[in-house]
């Protein structure tokens, strides 16, 4: 299984935004964002597009413009950012949990082990707030 890139860096940029916020208190723009995470204007125009549009950040335009959190980094889980920023929190499209099975397959002896990965994916992401990513920094 493979996180996506939109994740990867959605994530980075958001902790960035919300050191920023809180160390310095003020709107982090996103050329900024761009230079220090080594990430594309144009990429993380997509990616924080979305988060805007779910009210995880809001932006300001104009010279003193830039971003921030809507809410505190300890009420972010990182489940919430992979829904927003991925389409599915899912090891594989044709497990149990599925409401509509793409599995033809009824002998599937694997269905099983595809849940309690989706199982356990789901409540390591849910357990993990955006506060908690932020420390990362400080144990490193």
């Amino acid at each position: 299984m493979k996180i996506s890139t939109r994740i990867r860096y959605g994530l980075r940029a958001l902790v960035y935004i919300a050191e920023q916020n809180r160390t310095q208190n003020k709107l982090v723009r996103i050329k900024e964002i761009s230079e220090d995470q080594n990430i594309s204007v144009q990429y993380l125009e997509q990616i924080l597009y979305k988060l805007k549009k779910e009210n995880i950040i809001e932006g300001k335009r104009g010279p003193n413009g830039g971003y921030k959190l809507v809410g505190e980094p300890k009420e972010i889980s990182v489940y919430r950012l992979y829904e927003i920023l991925d389409s599915e929190v899912r090891v594989v499209d044709c497990n149990e949990n599925s409401e509509n099975k793409t599995c033809v397959d009824e002998q599937c002896r694997t269905a099983c082990l595809w849940s309690k990965l989706d199982n356990a994916l789901t409540e390591i992401l849910t357990g993990t707030t955006l506060e908690d990513l932020m420390k990362n920094k400080e144990m490193i």
